[in-house]
């Protein structure tokens, strides 16, 4: 998996973080490349949770700092991706098999269309919320 600087938002901490879990998936990959081993996947699979669960949080501050309109069907697209790695989390533990290049496809097609059609939509929201506060002193606080 590949950062492009069109993936960018525009919003500092998030493409940041953004960048970090391209970086993620991209370390899970080149692991399941060298075999499928289900506990290097699991703990790969519990930092890339722990992580995302962190980046969820700090972008839906920002989206409640800038009044995002979207910010309820944001939180509920994030629960879905928490609550199916956690599933697959689940399966593993129970010893089920993880099909490595499923696994990769579904958190690449994921991360990039969340980015690409929903987190662009909060870059856009706070260049307008930038616009339409004119005491705006670049903090969110």
């Amino acid at each position: 998996m590949e950062w492009y600087d069109d993936y960018n938002i525009d919003v500092d901490l998030i493409d940041t973080q953004h960048q970090e879990l391209v970086r993620v998936v991209t370390r899970l990959q080149e692991a399941l490349s060298s075999g499928p081993v289900n506990t290097e996947i699991a703990s790969a699979l519990k930092f890339l949770v722990q992580y995302t669960q962190q980046h969820f949080h700090d972008e839906e501050e920002i989206m409640r700092a800038i009044r995002f309109e979207e910010l309820e069907h944001h939180q509920k697209l994030h629960s879905k991706l928490i609550d199916e790695i956690k599933d697959i989390l689940l399966a593993i533990k129970k010893g089920k098999g993880v099909n490595a290049y499923d696994l990769i496809d579904f958190l690449t097609d994921w991360l990039i269309n969340h980015i690409r059609y929903e987190d662009k939509k909060i870059g856009r929201a706070m260049e307008q919320y930038k616009n339409e506060t004119s005491d705006w002193d670049g903090s969110l606080a």
